[in-house]
Protein backbone atom coordinates (compact mmCIF):
# COMPACT_ATOMS: atom_id res chain seq x y z
CA UNK A 1 0.00 0.00 0.00
CA UNK A 2 1.47 3.23 -0.78
CA UNK A 3 1.70 5.78 1.79
CA UNK A 4 -0.07 8.72 1.99
CA UNK A 5 0.84 12.00 2.90
CA UNK A 6 -0.29 15.07 4.14
CA UNK A 7 0.77 18.63 2.72
CA UNK A 8 0.88 22.55 4.25
CA UNK A 9 2.06 25.70 2.32
CA UNK A 10 3.45 28.31 3.89
CA UNK A 11 3.75 31.70 2.06
CA UNK A 12 7.24 32.74 2.43
CA UNK A 13 7.18 36.42 0.06
CA UNK A 14 5.98 37.54 -2.88
CA UNK A 15 7.06 39.41 -5.98
CA UNK A 16 5.43 41.91 -9.02
CA UNK A 17 6.41 41.58 -12.13
CA UNK A 18 5.87 42.43 -15.60
CA UNK A 19 3.07 40.34 -16.75
CA UNK A 20 4.83 39.00 -20.32
CA UNK A 21 7.59 37.57 -17.63
CA UNK A 22 4.60 35.27 -16.06
CA UNK A 23 2.44 34.91 -18.98
CA UNK A 24 4.55 34.80 -22.84
CA UNK A 25 3.94 38.10 -24.70
CA UNK A 26 0.84 39.12 -22.50
CA UNK A 27 -0.62 42.36 -21.37
CA UNK A 28 3.01 44.43 -21.86
CA UNK A 29 1.42 47.17 -20.04
CA UNK A 30 0.62 45.20 -16.45
CA UNK A 31 2.56 43.81 -13.38
CA UNK A 32 1.60 40.74 -11.87
CA UNK A 33 1.50 39.69 -8.19
CA UNK A 34 3.13 36.27 -7.82
CA UNK A 35 3.88 34.20 -4.42
CA UNK A 36 6.66 31.94 -3.12
CA UNK A 37 5.28 29.29 -1.28
CA UNK A 38 7.37 26.65 0.77
CA UNK A 39 5.64 23.23 1.19
CA UNK A 40 5.73 21.14 4.24
CA UNK A 41 5.25 17.45 3.15
CA UNK A 42 5.08 14.73 6.24
CA UNK A 43 3.85 11.35 6.74
CA UNK A 44 4.62 9.64 10.67
CA UNK A 45 7.82 11.19 11.47
CA UNK A 46 9.34 11.48 7.88
CA UNK A 47 9.49 15.39 7.12
CA UNK A 48 9.83 16.70 3.99
CA UNK A 49 10.20 20.68 3.06
CA UNK A 50 9.84 22.21 -0.71
CA UNK A 51 12.40 24.75 -0.42
CA UNK A 52 13.97 27.17 2.25
CA UNK A 53 12.33 30.57 1.71
CA UNK A 54 14.26 33.80 1.01
CA UNK A 55 17.68 34.71 2.29
CA UNK A 56 18.84 36.24 4.66
CA UNK A 57 20.53 39.19 2.60
CA UNK A 58 17.93 39.54 0.40
CA UNK A 59 20.00 42.73 -1.31
CA UNK A 60 21.71 40.56 -4.27
CA UNK A 61 18.27 39.03 -5.24
CA UNK A 62 16.53 42.62 -5.11
CA UNK A 63 18.98 43.76 -7.46
CA UNK A 64 19.04 41.26 -9.60
CA UNK A 65 15.46 41.61 -10.24
CA UNK A 66 15.82 45.42 -10.44
CA UNK A 67 17.92 45.05 -12.82
CA UNK A 68 15.51 43.03 -15.33
CA UNK A 69 12.84 45.62 -14.63
CA UNK A 70 13.40 48.65 -12.06
CA UNK A 71 9.28 48.23 -11.50
CA UNK A 72 9.64 44.84 -9.87
CA UNK A 73 9.43 44.34 -6.18
CA UNK A 74 9.26 41.73 -3.60
CA UNK A 75 9.47 41.29 -0.43
CA UNK A 76 10.07 38.33 2.36
CA UNK A 77 7.33 37.46 4.68
CA UNK A 78 8.24 39.00 7.68
CA UNK A 79 7.64 35.86 10.18
CA UNK A 80 10.36 34.46 8.20
CA UNK A 81 12.96 36.54 9.95
CA UNK A 82 12.19 34.28 12.76
CA UNK A 83 14.68 31.31 12.13
CA UNK A 84 11.72 29.22 14.63
CA UNK A 85 8.54 30.05 12.61
CA UNK A 86 8.29 26.85 11.02
CA UNK A 87 8.44 25.09 14.52
CA UNK A 88 4.80 26.16 15.05
CA UNK A 89 3.75 24.08 12.15
CA UNK A 90 5.78 21.13 13.73
CA UNK A 91 9.28 21.44 11.21
CA UNK A 92 11.75 22.57 13.38
CA UNK A 93 14.44 22.41 10.97
CA UNK A 94 16.18 19.84 13.03
CA UNK A 95 12.87 17.45 12.66
CA UNK A 96 13.07 17.60 9.00
CA UNK A 97 14.36 14.28 6.69
CA UNK A 98 14.63 15.81 3.42
CA UNK A 99 14.96 19.56 2.22
CA UNK A 100 13.98 19.35 -2.17
CA UNK A 101 14.80 22.27 -4.15
CA UNK A 102 13.16 23.27 -7.10
CA UNK A 103 14.84 25.63 -8.71
CA UNK A 104 18.15 26.21 -7.61
CA UNK A 105 17.63 30.37 -6.50
CA UNK A 106 18.09 31.88 -3.41
CA UNK A 107 14.34 32.26 -3.27
CA UNK A 108 14.71 28.14 -2.61
CA UNK A 109 17.71 27.93 -1.34
CA UNK A 110 18.65 31.20 1.06
CA UNK A 111 17.56 29.22 4.32
CA UNK A 112 19.36 25.84 3.83
CA UNK A 113 21.39 26.14 6.44
CA UNK A 114 18.81 26.11 9.05
CA UNK A 115 18.45 22.12 7.95
CA UNK A 116 21.77 20.70 9.26
CA UNK A 117 20.54 17.17 9.67
CA UNK A 118 18.31 16.64 6.81
CA UNK A 119 19.49 15.00 2.78
CA UNK A 120 19.14 17.59 0.02
CA UNK A 121 17.67 16.73 -2.90
CA UNK A 122 17.55 18.60 -6.22
CA UNK A 123 17.97 18.41 -10.15
CA UNK A 124 20.95 16.71 -11.66
CA UNK A 125 20.70 18.16 -14.58
CA UNK A 126 20.00 21.18 -13.29
CA UNK A 127 23.66 21.23 -11.34
CA UNK A 128 25.85 20.28 -13.91
CA UNK A 129 24.19 22.64 -16.29
CA UNK A 130 24.40 25.27 -13.48
CA UNK A 131 28.08 24.54 -12.32
CA UNK A 132 28.91 24.10 -16.17
CA UNK A 133 27.91 27.82 -16.31
CA UNK A 134 25.55 27.15 -18.98
CA UNK A 135 24.80 31.21 -20.34
CA UNK A 136 20.96 30.04 -20.66
CA UNK A 137 21.02 29.96 -17.19
CA UNK A 138 23.57 31.41 -15.56
CA UNK A 139 22.38 34.35 -13.80
CA UNK A 140 24.80 37.65 -13.40
CA UNK A 141 25.45 37.42 -9.62
CA UNK A 142 26.48 34.07 -8.25
CA UNK A 143 24.42 34.77 -5.14
CA UNK A 144 21.38 34.33 -6.95
CA UNK A 145 21.70 31.33 -7.14
CA UNK A 146 23.33 30.15 -3.85
CA UNK A 147 24.02 32.49 -0.97
CA UNK A 148 28.12 32.25 -0.76
CA UNK A 149 27.59 30.64 2.93
CA UNK A 150 25.13 27.95 1.35
CA UNK A 151 27.61 27.14 -1.58
CA UNK A 152 30.42 27.03 0.23
CA UNK A 153 29.01 24.56 2.85
CA UNK A 154 26.87 22.79 0.03
CA UNK A 155 30.24 22.00 -1.56
CA UNK A 156 31.96 20.54 1.16
CA UNK A 157 30.89 19.44 4.66
CA UNK A 158 27.77 19.06 3.25
CA UNK A 159 28.03 17.58 0.15
CA UNK A 160 27.77 14.06 2.29
CA UNK A 161 23.67 14.59 2.15
CA UNK A 162 23.01 16.05 -1.10
CA UNK A 163 21.26 13.43 -3.45
CA UNK A 164 21.43 14.18 -7.27
CA UNK A 165 17.76 13.76 -8.70
CA UNK A 166 17.52 11.83 -11.92
CA UNK A 167 15.08 13.44 -14.36
CA UNK A 168 12.49 10.69 -13.08
CA UNK A 169 12.59 9.54 -9.68
CA UNK A 170 11.31 8.08 -6.44
CA UNK A 171 11.64 10.22 -3.24
CA UNK A 172 10.95 7.40 -0.53
CA UNK A 173 7.18 5.85 -1.06
CA UNK A 174 4.40 7.73 -2.43
CA UNK A 175 6.43 10.64 -3.75
CA UNK A 176 7.55 10.88 -6.99
CA UNK A 177 9.82 13.85 -9.28
CA UNK A 178 9.84 14.69 -12.72
CA UNK A 179 12.44 17.27 -13.81
CA UNK A 180 9.86 19.67 -16.16
CA UNK A 181 12.29 22.49 -16.45
CA UNK A 182 11.05 25.52 -18.71
CA UNK A 183 11.56 27.75 -15.68
CA UNK A 184 15.05 26.90 -14.66
CA UNK A 185 16.68 23.83 -15.60
CA UNK A 186 16.51 22.76 -12.27
CA UNK A 187 12.29 23.15 -11.80
CA UNK A 188 10.59 20.04 -11.00
CA UNK A 189 7.30 18.43 -10.83
CA UNK A 190 7.22 16.76 -7.26
CA UNK A 191 4.06 14.75 -7.43
CA UNK A 192 2.71 13.75 -3.64
CA UNK A 193 0.50 10.44 -2.86
CA UNK A 194 -2.24 11.92 -0.76
CA UNK A 195 -5.55 11.13 0.20
CA UNK A 196 -7.14 13.75 -2.49
CA UNK A 197 -4.77 12.23 -4.78
CA UNK A 198 -1.82 12.77 -6.31
CA UNK A 199 -0.92 16.68 -5.86
CA UNK A 200 1.64 17.71 -7.85
CA UNK A 201 3.81 20.66 -7.14
CA UNK A 202 6.01 22.98 -9.31
CA UNK A 203 7.60 26.45 -10.41
CA UNK A 204 7.28 25.65 -13.93
CA UNK A 205 4.46 27.15 -14.87
CA UNK A 206 3.36 29.78 -11.92
CA UNK A 207 0.03 30.47 -11.38
CA UNK A 208 -3.91 28.70 -12.27
CA UNK A 209 -4.28 30.76 -15.53
CA UNK A 210 -0.90 29.80 -17.25
CA UNK A 211 -2.93 26.11 -16.92
CA UNK A 212 -6.45 27.32 -18.10
CA UNK A 213 -5.31 29.55 -20.93
CA UNK A 214 -2.35 26.87 -21.85
CA UNK A 215 -0.09 30.07 -21.70
CA UNK A 216 3.59 28.87 -20.93
CA UNK A 217 5.67 31.22 -18.65
CA UNK A 218 7.75 34.62 -20.51
CA UNK A 219 11.07 34.20 -17.94
CA UNK A 220 13.10 30.81 -18.62
CA UNK A 221 15.22 28.58 -20.04
CA UNK A 222 13.37 26.78 -22.53
CA UNK A 223 9.65 27.59 -23.91
CA UNK A 224 9.21 24.33 -25.47
CA UNK A 225 9.78 22.51 -21.87
CA UNK A 226 7.82 25.51 -20.16
CA UNK A 227 4.75 24.26 -22.73
CA UNK A 228 5.36 20.78 -22.11
CA UNK A 229 5.43 20.86 -18.57
CA UNK A 230 1.80 21.81 -18.18
CA UNK A 231 0.96 18.72 -19.81
CA UNK A 232 3.17 16.37 -18.01
CA UNK A 233 1.20 17.80 -15.08
CA UNK A 234 -2.52 17.00 -16.05
CA UNK A 235 -1.66 13.77 -17.29
CA UNK A 236 0.08 12.94 -14.00
CA UNK A 237 -1.75 14.48 -11.33
CA UNK A 238 -4.75 15.10 -9.90
CA UNK A 239 -4.26 18.66 -8.09
CA UNK A 240 -1.98 20.70 -9.70
CA UNK A 241 -0.50 23.44 -7.55
CA UNK A 242 1.59 26.06 -9.09
CA UNK A 243 4.06 27.25 -6.14
CA UNK A 244 3.95 31.17 -7.19
CA UNK A 245 -0.29 31.23 -7.44
CA UNK A 246 -1.18 33.95 -5.34
CA UNK A 247 -4.67 32.55 -4.41
CA UNK A 248 -3.73 29.33 -2.24
CA UNK A 249 -3.50 30.17 0.75
CA UNK A 250 -7.39 31.12 0.14
CA UNK A 251 -7.85 28.34 -1.89
CA UNK A 252 -6.65 26.04 0.68
CA UNK A 253 -7.43 26.94 4.40
CA UNK A 254 -4.68 28.01 6.80
CA UNK A 255 -2.42 26.20 3.70
CA UNK A 256 -3.97 22.88 3.72
CA UNK A 257 -4.38 20.80 0.42
CA UNK A 258 -4.32 17.63 2.31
Amino acid sequence: MVQKWSIRLVRSGEHTVPSPLAYFMKDFDRYERLVFHMALIQAGNEKIVLNTGMPVDMKPLMQHWYNTDPGIKAEKATEFNDPGYLSGFGFSPESVNKVILSPLVSYATGNLDLYKKAEILFSRTGWIELMNKNPVEQMPEREINFPDKILSHLVTDWWNRVHLLEDRDIIGDGIEVIRTGGHHFSSLLIIVNTEMGRVGLTDSFFTYRNLKENIPIGVGVSLEESISSMKIAEKNCDIIVPMLEPTLMEKYRDGIIA
